[in-house]
Parts: structure tokens; sequence; C-alpha cells
């Protein structure tokens, strides 16, 4: 892991008060917005004057090894501008592309350093110039190219209304951030996808290359059959232009052939697609005219094709829904995170919402990405889905293989078991927060973890955390041991929780102690000495009032904001900055 030195080495203090900083906030993930006014105005300030000996690396492994992506993209830009208003030339183009590492970081970082400083200097166009050439392809544009934050807000989800919603300006769209910078393509086909972005985002596109195959698939796939009202709105005017102006598609006579739909657009059988495509070639027409069911597509591409054909054929103003087998086959050719995103953005509210919703989207649901369906579990058993999908849902949620691919955490899976009514869901969900552990940082030495009663969340997160130590005590807060039971799944010890007898309290002797509270006061600091180090989650929710315990600077304490799955990895990562490995 990429981390800075620790507070012994230059720079020492300044570098231990931005690691507190994040650390405390790792829980709200994207959320920058909602830290709190201070911690926001002090965490720029000392980027901007940050040491250029170490703040790359530092903002290097807090967007690659951190899930805070967006805290990093607001650090470079206050690391650039700094070196920016002193005259310092060099490093500024580096770390502007170090920290864009999804192909949706070049439109925030544009939104928000056009919010927070205005002009665009060159160093900023240069750098996010190269990682547009390295970032943007088909797959990105499909899954990101729609103007939406794609935020993970962690703790700070239940709170968005007390904010206001998301408090960050909007990312600019791929077309608008090729007119900033004007990337280099690499080849002919990113060239064409550069010119398609262009397009698409002022509703100008009439022809899609045949070096977008993956584009083109989506856009006839997206078309609304002949004579179809206009009732498709918002981002899907995009793919509705990429059909305006093309030639239809029809058989002799101009009748169009008979044969199975695809979304509202009719695939041609064998004979009579190599028949049209030849005609087509024939008359000029054929560059730009997507032929459903076209073997011309890469082939390397075929199995992401068929999840655009399945989200294509939720839209709004689509026949039927194409079968399921063709997600099945995106999931066993193990594709990239761009196909999961597509899935996963899936309006499955609205879906579910519409009278026939849950019998189009049923055939999709086992398929789902394992995030979307444990975030969505409660909606999909309050909507009655059939017995074979629920337990199609279920095998996956307790598979092990699965789970260790998810990298999913123990809370995930305790959010969904707190969330729905039905017991059903039960066994597997506790296998699979049982195999959700391997996600979970092992800790060395003997941890005592403090737990205050009042929140099943803060339980789960406790016991999870003890059972991946070598050697723990869990105690109630107010006195009484937990007896933990090693390869008990976290949500089986918190039913033993809620139902056990507590022991008398353990002894003193441990290397580390852990205080899970609601609000941390001077009255709970346990009485452990100076030298043992202590962690400290607060887990109660938006405050006006914010009040936090301030360590003094070299003190082996932090104070930690919120819970998430994120959380596991604190301590880890603390002591590895505290106390550097040898050599490291």
């Amino acid at each position: 892991m990429l981390l800075a030195r620790g507070p012994g080495a230059g720079g020492g203090a300044v570098i231990e008060e931005l690691y507190r900083t994040v650390l405390a906030r790792a829980a709200y993930q994207d959320a920058f917005f909602a830290w709190p006014r201070r911690d926001r105005e002090r965490y720029v300030s000392l980027l901007r004057a940050a040491d250029p000996s170490w703040a790359p690396g530092f903002l290097r492994w807090l967007r690659a090894g951190t899930p805070m992506r967006y805290p990093a993209l607001v650090g470079a830009a206050a690391f650039v501008a700094g070196r920016l208003e002193r005259g310092e030339h060099g490093l500024s183009r580096q770390v502007i592309a170090s920290v864009l590492c999804r192909a949706d970081d070049p439109g925030h970082l544009l939104a928000y350093w056009a919010a927070a400083y205005g002009a665009l200097p060159k160093p900023v166009k240069r750098g996010v110039s190269d990682a547009v050439t390295r970032l943007y392809d088909e797959p990105a544009t499909l899954a990101y190219d729609d103007g939406g934050h794609h935020f993970e807000v962690g703790f700070v989800h239940g709170d968005l209304p007390r904010h206001g919603g998301i408090g960050t300006p909007r990312p600019l769209r791929f077309g608008e951030v090729i007119r900033l910078v004007h990337p280099r393509a690499r080849d002919r086909a990113q060239g064409d996808l550069f010119r398609y972005a262009l397009a698409r985002r002022h509703g100008k596109v009439r022809t899609v290359p045949e070096t977008l195959p993956l584009v083109r698939t989506w856009a006839g796939v997206a078309a609304p059959s002949a004579g179809a009202s206009g009732g498709n709105s918002g981002r899907n005017s995009d793919e509705r232009g990429a059909g305006a102006g093309r030639p239809s598609v029809a058989g002799p006579g101009g009748a169009a052939p008979g044969g199975p739909r695809w979304g509202g657009v009719e695939v041609l059988p064998g004979d009579a697609l190599a028949a049209e495509r030849e005609r087509l070639v024939g008359s000029g027409q054929r560059r730009g005219v997507v032929l459903p069911g076209d073997p011309a597509v890469a082939a390397e591409h075929q199995p992401f094709t068929g999840a655009l054909h399945l989200v294509a054929g939720l839209r709004p103003g689509v026949d039927r829904l194409p079968p399921a087998q063709w997600l099945a086959q995106l999931r066993r050719a193990g594709t990239s995170a761009h196909a999961e995103t597509v899935l996963a953005a899936l309006p499955l509210a609205d879906l579910l919402a519409q009278p026939d919703g849950l019998a189009r989207l049923e055939p999709l649901i086992p398929h789902l990405p394992l995030s979307a369906l444990l975030a969505h579990l409660r909606r999909l058993d309050a909507a009655g889905i059939g017995f074979e999908t629920a337990m199609a849902v279920a095998a996956r949620i307790g598979d092990p293989a699965e789970v260790r691919a998810s990298g999913l955490g123990p809370l995930r899976f305790a959010a969904a078991w707190l969330g729905v009514d039905s017991r059903r869901w039960e066994p597997a969900l506790a296998a699979g927060a049982r195999h959700s552990l391997g996600a979970v940082p092992r800790l060395g030495g003997r941890t005592l973890v403090v737990l205050e009663p009042g929140s099943d969340t803060r339980i789960v997160f406790g016991l999870a955390l003890a059972q991946q130590c070598d050697d723990a005590d869990v105690i109630r807060l107010g006195g009484g041991r937990f007896p933990l039971q090693p390869g008990d799944s976290p949500l089986h010890a918190l039913i033993r929780w809620h139902s056990t007898e507590f022991r008398p309290a353990v002894a003193a002797g441990h290397d580390r102690v852990v205080l899970v509270t609601e609000e941390f006061t001077d009255e709970q600091q346990p009485d452990v000495p100076a030298r043992v180090p202590l962690y400290v989650w607060e887990t109660r929710r938006h405050s006006s009032h914010e009040h936090e315990p301030e360590f003094p600077p070299g003190s082996r304490r932090i104070f930690f904001r919120g819970l998430g799955d994120p959380s596991f990895r604190l301590i880890p990562w603390w002591e590895e900055f505290v106390d550097p490995p040898a050599g490291g």
C-alpha cells in the first residue's frame, strides 16, 4: 500500500493532520460535501501548501487505495492550484493525471475546478487530456456519459435530504470534456468515439461509425419502432438521436422483413440480414446503419452487448424483454466493471412501480450485481418476486466465491438483514456475512472491543472486527463480556448478543482498544495507558453542532465518524502510518 512516511518524517505534523482528517471521514466515501466546513477548508489549505516530495504519493494513495474518490480529486485540484499560485512549474500535469482513474473522473475534476478556481490552466488541461486518452472507450461512454454523479455516499446516504442532496457540481459530459481539453486520440476508433461524444452531447448524432460496434448496438436496440411516439426523455434522448436520419431496415418492396423484435427493433434472420447488408452497401448507405443481430459486431464485445440488449429492453417504449440468458453469458464471461455499472444504474424502484415492471424485470434480477441485490433486497421482496427467482438470488448471496469476488463487507449484508421483513433470506444473508469476513483485515495482538448497545449496525461492526483479531475481548459499554464463537457469522452473533447473559468484564493488558459508541463523551474515555492506541468510532447521524475529540499530535489515538465496510481498514491504515514497516 502506498503511504506517506510516519509523523517522524519531514513535514510529519502536516501529514499526520491530513491522515487524521481523511481517515475520520472514510465512511463518507465520495460525500466530501458532507464534511464539516472547517474540515473541508483545512483539508484544502493543507494540500495547497503541501510539499511535492510526499503530496503526489498521498493523493495517489487516497484515490487508488481508499474509497474517497472525490476527496482525492479535490485534493489534487488544491495542490495544483497552490503550485500555480506560487509560480512553481512541473509536476502539476502528472498529479492531475494520476488521480483520474475512472472515466467519469475528468468530468468531475473539471466541474469542481470551474466552481472553485474558474479559468482552466494548461497543466490541468494537459493532465485531463492524458487521462481522457487513457480512459475513454465505448463501454465507459455507455456506462458514465449520462451526467450522473455515480457517487458512493456511504454513511451519509440517509442524511442526503438534510444536505439538500449531493452538494457538488454535476460532472461534465464526455463531449464537454473533449471540447475543453482537446485530447489526442490514440487510434481511429477513439477519434470516432470523441466525435460521437461531441455530437451526442448536443443531440446532433446522425450516424454511428462502424468503428463503434457497442455504440451501434446500443443505439439500434434503444431506437423506438417505426411510428412509435417520442415518449422517452432524459438520457434516452441521446440514444434516440443516434437513430435520427438513419435509413430504415426494410425488405424488398419497402416492407419490413418478418422476424423477432429486440426492444422495438426487428432482428433480421441470417439470409435477410446478408441481403440487407448487400443492398445497403450497394446503395452507399451501409456506413452508420445499425443492423440488429449483425455478426459484424466485434466478438470480444458480445458479452457486453448482451447486457446492453437487456438494459435497453427495460427502457420505456420497448415491446418486451429479451431472454435473460444474454446476461448469464455476460456474467460467465467475466467482463469489466463497466457492465456492472450499467446494470447497477438500472432504476429498479421506478421499474418496480410500473404496472408490469416486476414481470419485465424478474428475468434480470438473479443476474444483477450482488451489491445491487443487497441494496434492493427489501424492495424486491416486497414486490413479491417468484420462488425460483428468490432461490437464485439467495444462492448468489450465500455463495462464497460470489461474495469474495464482490469485495463486499459484513455491513452490507447486515443492512439487507435489517431491512427485509421476510425470514426466508436469513440463512443466505448469514452465510454471505460469514464469507464476507475475508474482506476484513486481520489484526494482530490482543484487542479490546467496547460496544455501546442500541444499534445493530454497531454491534455487527464490532463483532466482525473482533472475529478478525488474533485475540479479542468484546464487552458491552457499562460492563459485561460477550463470548465469541470461532467461525460464527456476524449476523448469528448479533442474535446471540440480544439473548446472552454477559459475563464479568475482562482484565487489562490489551494492545489496542476500540470503542464504538453513539456519541463520544469524556465520561466514556476508557481508563487505558497513554501508550495503548485508542480507536473511537462515533455513529450518530448529522448534527449542525458537531463536536469531536481532539487528540494531541503524535498521539496514537484517533477519532472516526460513521460506519461502513471501508471502516474495517482504518486501523491497519493508521497503524501502518504510525509504525511504517521496516524498509517501507
